[in-house]
């Protein structure tokens, strides 16, 4: 322990299990032990001892901590704040203190604070304690349900030596090393606490993991950095879709849609020259063969004749024009597997 500090407990009724509770008022605080002042200063040096050493304030059973026992926790103090004219904690309590609170099992919330000697100000939080004896009555602030002053001496002695026979270290070891190894076994349980927040973490979404492997497999796959964005993926898989030799998708739709009206043509002009259907239908003819021409070809097969053959003139230079000369037609014809020799000798474009 510091020279110059003095260990004070005080107590503060509580009701149900709050998660924002008053640890002391601002202003003059009476003790058994003697009278302490929290004022700005305190909350200041109160809070930059809770930041400085990054880890919660335990909230324990009848100040066991201050005691060679075994000290379960009941609640762990994650922020300090001030509100309403006091210092006030933020708490996470345990099921089981829940419980205990709830069922009014303990009442009063003690507060364990070190004060300085050479102006009595509270400059330290060690712990909280749930308690029920409270050694003044009153509900806020309630004052030294146990009382203990270290001033030096024999006293900083036997505290010295309890805490080096917790930390394995010899009775005779010196303050220094005391707070070394203190300090060392901090360090290893926030250690630890982050790492099973980690694991946590990683139990709970393994989806997020599972989803990074498939990703540097696709990238793997595609010839592409593990890092690339979606868009670039997207790049690469279209390009695999659409090799450079072939032709573009927007252009193959438009000569596709050429094609199936060029063959909806011809399906009309035969239905026309077999006389199956008037001059007058062919909008209609053209629309349905496009739409259905397996339908348009079955109509014409049951249809009976109603225009006598050769009356229709239906082809006109135009209609007769060479495909072959037609760059477009060229291409899809070589992505269809027609042959040059085949659309000489069968390509007459219908318009």
């Amino acid at each position: 322990m510091k020279k110059g500090l003095r260990l004070i407990v005080s107590s503060t009724e509580i009701q149900g299990a709050p998660e924002v509770v008053k640890i002391l008022p601002l202003g003059k605080v009476k003790s058994q032990k003697g009278d302490f002042l929290v004022d700005d200063e305190s909350f200041k040096e109160i809070k930059n001892t809770f930041k400085e050493r990054g880890i919660d304030v335990v909230v324990d059973y009848e100040h066991q901590t201050l005691e060679n026992v075994q000290a379960p926790a009941g609640g762990w103090i994650k922020d300090i704040f001030i509100q309403d004219g006091a210092i006030a904690a933020k708490v996470e309590w345990t099921p089981k203190a829940q419980e205990y609170l709830k069922n009014k099992e303990y009442r009063y919330l003690s507060p364990v604070v070190l004060v300085r000697k050479s102006d009595s100000k509270a400059v330290v939080l060690h712990s909280v304690a749930l308690t029920n004896t409270p050694a003044i009555d009153g509900m806020y602030p309630i004052v030294n349900s146990i009382d203990i002053e270290i001033e030096g001496g024999n006293e900083d002695m036997d505290l010295l030596k309890q805490l080096a026979a917790l930390l394995g270290l010899s009775e005779n070891a010196t303050e220094e090393e005391v707070v070394q190894a203190l300090q060392k076994t901090v360090d290893e349980v926030d250690k630890a606490k982050k790492e099973k927040e980690n694991q946590d973490k990683t139990k709970q979404d393994p989806k997020e993991n599972t989803d990074v492997v498939a990703n540097k497999v696709l990238c793997g796959l595609l010839g592409i950095d593990e890092k690339s964005q979606t868009e670039d993926m997207a790049a690469a898989i279209m390009a695999l879709k659409n090799p450079a030799n072939y032709v573009p998708v927007t252009e193959f739709n438009k000569l596709k849609e050429r094609l199936d009206k060029k063959d909806s043509g011809e399906i009309v002009v035969k239905a026309l020259k077999a006389g199956k259907i008037s001059a007058a239908q062919k909008d209609w003819a053209e629309e349905y063969a496009l739409k259905d021409p397996e339908g348009f070809k079955k109509f014409v097969e049951k249809a009976p004749q109603i225009v006598p053959v050769g009356e229709l003139d239906i082809e006109d230079d135009e209609a007769k024009k060479d495909c072959s000369k037609d760059e477009a037609t060229l291409k899809v014809c070589k992505m269809l597997g027609v042959s040059s020799e085949d659309l000489e000798k069968y390509g007459k474009e219908v318009r």
